[in-house]
């Protein structure tokens, strides 16, 4: 079979990047509930908790999906999942649309939490169709390339928002028929057209030299950077062919297809297939020493540093997914307490407002936390725990201004920051999950990172309406006054935020350890280090 030129693969890349942002468009109408949530909840008369319930509905079906969507990426790939995004996406928002009209009468609130249940799942299956992809199909410059495939995931809700402000938050009521309508036909357009471009394209036949390396350590696959700064070779290897074999002793072995280079009395390197000189500032050598071992499954499952990466993502995307659920009741509270005279489009417009402040945030978190990591640990051999731990302390920081905020301005900081950490978390985390683990299992590992996200947000959301409903048995928001009738369900916020932190501190002390001990490792073998390669530990 013939390979791809390097030309058809770029291409072939870039029109699957371009499937990917469409696919998180599909992914990212999850978090638009607080734009058409207010409207049906007093459409269909739901206290605060039951419209909690329905609004984390939609987390659940999205994040327990998760390994069972992760591991249909990385066997079925991305075409499959992606058809069932646009049907999924396409049924539920037309089913929430016609039980607002009430063509299909006045359900209980737990049919609406059923069909925003299939939200979730639409857009689990979008996400991991684009996401696993993205990742499959770029090695250098991976934490750049995923964060802008899930930017759009942040930035959809920013764009959506001011749609329904524009187009359907007009005249005295707002449309929220019409929105929920065009939300159904955008998930099944965004999606098939990602059906129709997505595909993992891999990174073709690597031209790398065979060479001595330490004992219990392969060449990462993944990240590989020869074949692109190495000229023709008639000797190619393929990008899963391993430079270690098993020994009868059961310990790596090493074999090599080419002598290595030798230097002369004046130190230069001899022979006419020299390889290049790289230092990416990874170590002393421009070794990488924050590298991967390829887990996967019940491995994967019991690495510690897995499970701490899985609570930290565990606690703070809670955190995420609970404001993003509730910043309508908070700006309906703030605006309906201090209003005269209120407007219920006026409302809805500022809802839309906080929507749209969190969701650009979430997108420029996600875009430039690729590039900060990738050129913060290039340029200046930046561990990526330690941004982890930053972009924690960013959600903490979040929380403390959004809980404090008594005015609809100050509020608007905490949206800002909150969006911000949200989108940083998420830029960083798939990258974290395939630079630490490997990109075999990508899809599987991510899915069962992100599972359990859904137990948090909703723990946090069900404080947020015990809290409100106490405060306010009427549902009156004009009564809570400078937010003092929610302002308590911050204070578990903030709490839950700095276990986060903890954990991510713990994280980067082992990971800390981790990279000396791979150095150590590297150098005790005295080898004479001529050529800048990514490495993973031989299992």
């Amino acid at each position: 079979m013939t390979l791809p030129t390097r030309s058809q693969r770029y291409w072939l890349r870039t029109l699957s990047m371009l499937g990917a942002c469409s696919a998180t468009t599909t992914s990212g109408t999850i978090y638009l509930f607080s734009t058409y949530g207010p409207a049906l909840s007093r459409r269909l008369h739901l206290t605060s908790t039951q419209a909690n319930v329905a609004a984390i509905s939609a987390n659940y079906g999205q994040l327990l999906s998760g390994p069972f969507f992760g591991w249909a990426a990385d066997t079925l790939g991305p075409q499959v999942l992606s058809g069932f995004a646009a049907v999924g996406s396409f049924a539920a928002f037309s089913a929430l649309a016609y039980t607002y009209e009430g063509s299909l009468g006045m359900p209980s609130w737990l049919l609406l939490a059923g069909y925003m249940v299939l939200v979730g799942l639409a857009s689990q299956s979008a996400n991991m169709a684009a996401v696993t992809t993205t990742t499959k199909n770029f090695k250098q410059n991976r934490g750049s390339a995923v964060s802008l495939c899930v930017a759009f995931f942040g930035l959809s809700p920013f764009v959506l928002s001011h749609v329904s402000s524009l187009f359907f938050a007009v005249g005295d009521v707002p449309d929220t028929f019409g929105y929920l309508k065009f939300l159904s036909y955008l998930g099944l357009c965004t999606s098939t057209a990602a059906a129709l471009s997505l595909s993992v394209v891999g990174f073709g036949p690597s031209r790398r030299y065979r060479r001595d390396i330490p004992d219990g350590f392969i060449v990462d696959r993944a990240s590989d950077t020869s074949s692109d700064l190495l000229g023709d070779s008639n000797s190619e290897i393929g990008d899963e062919e391993p430079l270690l074999a098993e020994g009868s002793g059961g310990s790596p072995t090493v074999y090599n297809a080419t002598p290595k280079p030798t230097r002369d009395t004046n130190g230069v390197l001899s022979g006419d297939d020299t390889p290049a000189v790289l230092d990416p500032r990874g170590g002393a050598d421009g070794i990488d020493y924050d590298t991967a071992r390829e887990l996967g499954g019940m491995s994967y499952l019991r690495d510690p540093e897995a499970q701490l990466l899985a609570l930290v993502l565990f606690l703070c995307a809670g955190i995420g997914v609970f404001y993003n659920n509730n910043i309508g009741t908070i700006v309906n509270a703030l605006y309906f307490s201090s209003t005269d005279d209120p407007d219920p489009s006026a409302a809805q417009r500022l809802i839309n407002h906080h929507v749209a402040v969190v969701s650009l945030g979430s997108f420029l978190g996600r875009l430039t936390i690729g590039a900060i990591t990738d050129l913060g640990k290039r340029f200046w051999g930046l561990p990526r725990s330690g941004i982890l731990v930053a972009v924690v302390f960013c959600m903490v920081l979040s929380q403390i201004i959004a809980g404090a905020a008594e005015t609809l301005t100050t509020l608007l900081l905490g949206s800002a920051l909150t969006g911000l950490s949200y989108g940083f978390l998420f830029g960083v985390m798939p990258t974290l999950v395939s630079v630490w683990f490997g990109t075999k299992h990508f899809g599987s590992n991510w899915g069962m990172t992100t599972v359990f996200i859904g137990f948090s947000g909703q723990a946090l959301g069900a404080f947020f309406g015990y809290v409100y409903d106490a405060n306010m048995p009427d549902q009156d928001p004009s009564k809570c006054a400078r937010g003092a009738c929610y302002r308590d369900a911050f204070v578990l916020s903030m709490g839950v935020a700095l276990l986060g932190l903890l954990a991510a501190v713990v994280l980067a002390r082992r990971r800390g350890d981790r990279r000396r001990e791979n150095r150590r490792l590297w150098e005790a073998q005295e080898i004479e280090h001529i050529e800048y390669v990514p490495f993973i530990l031989a299992e």
